[in-house]
């Protein structure tokens, strides 16, 4: 009998710990897999069972376990899944997850509104794309890299010059055609469809401006990659047509457009401006080394800096500076005697 109670009480215990653990482990695997807020968008397709939604989350990296979730799902009831998309985070438990998942309120309509800012470059539209649409930040870039493609679009859309693919030295082919604008994709959308709707808004801004270039001087090529630069160095549209016309005032006379954002582009990975300011890299858009324009736009300008470089200011300026620690606003001179004492006295150097 002795024996018997030994045995007994050794597998209750044994029982115990064995729950003890189960319990121990069930929980840590239902807790998030990041502790610092990281967004996603997830996706749940028409006909998806909560096993099929539950291993989804778990192939993308959204839960711990795809087992354990399972098991809490069966345990608190919540196993209808909705179609549609939904924003979710990885600091959120898997508790959280379903219990957002399982309710049809939270899911977010078939459409995205992505804003991209005036002066953006395009791999940083791309990456904010990626945030909202179902495609990937490589994709779009491998895409806006892609001769024969462009090619195609060429055929489609008047105002992508053939330059385009002459510039041996582009970060990305479409730089300075993807126009900054506030856009509504369908989430489900391909990385084509995607671009077209950016370059179908394009057209339609184009149309706008395309009497003031052929009456001027500047071949398209040429006017946005002007305008790309006075995009970075200006904010106003009287600034932006000063700006512009100092930049016309030194290619006229041969002089270096000497402008540091040209330099951040050159490095195109930097951590400061002032990296920019530090630095004088070896490359064809480093125009403090370079003579004329960038061999391409160095970012996708507003239409504000496109009209503001057709209609660039006439006057005798060769040299501007910002009150970068003050108001902001530019100063311009017409010497480099003069240029030297504004920027000490705004810099204090």
């Amino acid at each position: 009998m002795k024996k018997f109670t030994k045995i007994s009480l050794a597998v209750v215990s044994f029982l115990i710990a064995a729950s003890l653990t189960f319990v121990l482990i069930y929980t840590s695997q239902l807790k998030p897999v990041m502790s610092d807020s990281s967004p996603i968008v997830f996706k749940v397709d028409a006909g998806e069972t909560s096993n099929s939604v539950i291993d989804k989350l778990g192939n993308e990296g959204i839960i711990r376990s795809s087992m354990m979730t399972k098991l809490q799902a069966r345990l608190s009831g919540k196993r209808s899944v909705f179609e549609g998309y939904f924003e979710l985070d990885k600091s959120w438990s898997s508790e959280e997850i379903l219990n957002y998942i399982t309710n049809p309120n939270n899911a977010a309509p078939m459409e995205a509104t992505v804003t991209l800012v005036e002066g953006s470059w395009a791999k940083d539209m791309a990456e904010e794309i990626e945030k909202y649409v179902d495609v990937k930040k490589e994709d779009l870039l491998d895409l806006w890299n892609n001769k024969e493609y462009i090619q195609e679009l060429m055929s489609k859309y008047e105002f992508l010059p053939k330059e385009i693919l002459d510039n041996e030295h582009a970060k990305v082919y479409l730089e300075g055609f993807l126009y900054p604008d506030t856009y509504t994709f369908r989430v489900d959308s391909d990385i084509r469809t995607v671009t077209e709707l950016i370059l179908n808004n394009s057209m339609r801004y184009y149309d706008t401006y395309k009497e003031a270039l052929s009456n001027s001087s500047f071949s398209m090529y040429e006017l946005i990659t002007l305008a790309s630069i006075v995009e970075y160095e200006a904010n106003t549209q009287e600034d932006m047509e000063k700006v512009a016309g100092v930049f016309m005032n030194r290619l006229n006379q041969g002089m270096r457009l000497e402008s540091s954002v040209t330099v951040c582009y050159a490095l195109y990975d930097f951590d400061s401006w002032e990296e920019c300011e530090r630095k004088s890299p070896e490359s064809p858009y480093n125009t403090y080394r370079n003579p004329g324009l960038t061999p391409g736009p160095i970012l996708n300008p507003s239409v504000k800096a496109i009209n503001a470089t057709l209609n660039y200011g006439h006057h005798d300026y060769l040299f501007f500076i910002a009150d970068v620690h003050g108001d902001g606003s530019v100063h311009y001179q017409k010497t480099y005697a003069e240029h030297e004492v504004v920027r000490k006295q705004l810099l204090g150097y």
